[in-house]
This record gives structure tokens, sequence and C-alpha cells, in this order.
């Protein structure tokens, strides 16, 4: 599974910060891939974009929240879809996953992924 980590200077995602510009740069995935959340990751933002009639999957964690199932985003349209995830129900508690949460699209999706100010 190859893994977007936290945003290091040189890859992953941002951490926006209030009254900055920040550049961001999309990644295409079409395979199923984990996103590290860490810090104030109930504020993390996913913007898709991708196949009409596509679905894209975030995986239950497996922490205490996560009892359920999985979310299942249907790109309705070629327009950009996004989404607020909510840590405690999608993120890994433990495991080689730990900290992440599993994305899978179903075709070739393209990601922009950041954190909002705390």
């Amino acid at each position: 599974m190859a893994d977007i980590k936290r945003w290091d200077g040189t890859s992953g995602y941002p951490i926006l910060k209030l009254n900055e510009a920040s550049d961001f740069a999309a990644v295409s995935k079409s395979e199923a891939f984990t996103v590290e959340l860490t810090g104030g990751d109930y504020k993390t933002v996913i913007l898709m974009t991708g196949t009409s009639g596509k679905k894209v999957t975030f995986s239950v964690g497996n922490g205490i929240q996560g009892a359920g199932s999985d979310l299942e985003v249907k790109l309705a349209s070629a327009n950009t879809h996004a989404i607020v995830l909510d840590s405690g129900y999608f993120k890994n508690v433990n495991g080689t996953d730990k900290d992440c949460v599993k994305i899978t699209p179903e075709a070739a999706t393209s990601f922009i992924i950041f954190e909002l100010p705390q």
C-alpha cells in the first residue's frame, strides 16, 4: 500500500495556517493507500476528483469508535468532491497502519489532503 504521510516539507499534505496561502499538489491514486492522521486529525479535509459513477471507500478504523461500516462515497460527477473525516471512526489505533486511515478508490482518483488550522 502506498502511503501519504503527514506533511514534512517535501511530500505528504500541508497543515494550513490562518491568513497564510498554501500550495497544493494533487496525488493520483488507483489502489488502496493510507493517510496518517495525527495531531488535529479531526480537521482533515480530503478533496477528490475522479471518474463519474466510481466509488472511494474509507475503511472503518480499529478503535473503540470504529464500530460500523466502511463509508463509500460515489463520485456523482467529474466535479471535485470534499469530505471531512471523523478520525475517531476511521483511524486505526494499533497495527501496522496505526494513526492511519485506509482509502480505496475504485478507479484513478486525484486527492488533495490538508489539515485545517487549530
